[in-house]
């Protein structure tokens, strides 16, 4: 494979940041872009570097308003009647999203987490 040039990678840092505003995981800039996930990763990172202060701190606002939408709309889903198969994948993505939000902020969360479920009576 040819070396990218240094207008090709900011041209790759610039679409990782779009894709990543618009909501899109890691997995999936990588295979919008055609580079690995670690690649994928740097150049958002790259490119957020690039950012002034102010505007960063915004796009971080944009994106955790995003992403507490879609925690309210799960929690909404786990105060109702749900399977325990439904219950943990609920769980689950709630899990998914507090680690987008840790990564956010560039704070870590625990390697893992136990969750038990009680299951009542005729279940």
């Amino acid at each position: 494979m040819a070396r990218m040039t240094a207008g090709q990678r900011h041209e790759q840092e610039i679409r990782a940041l779009e894709l990543s505003n618009a909501g899109h995981s890691i997995d999936t800039i990588a295979e919008r872009l055609e580079c690995s996930r670690a690649t994928a990763a740097r150049r958002v990172r790259a490119a957020l570097e690039r950012i002034p202060a102010q505007e960063a701190d915004t796009l971080r606002r944009q994106s955790e308003a995003r992403i507490n939408g879609w925690m309210r709309r799960l929690n909404t889903l786990l105060a109702s009647d749900l399977s325990t198969q439904d219950t943990v994948r609920v769980l689950n993505l709630l899990l998914s999203l507090e680690r987008e939000r840790v990564q956010l902020y560039g704070l870590r969360l625990p390697a893992s987490v136990v969750v038990s479920i009680e299951q009542g009576a005729g279940q």
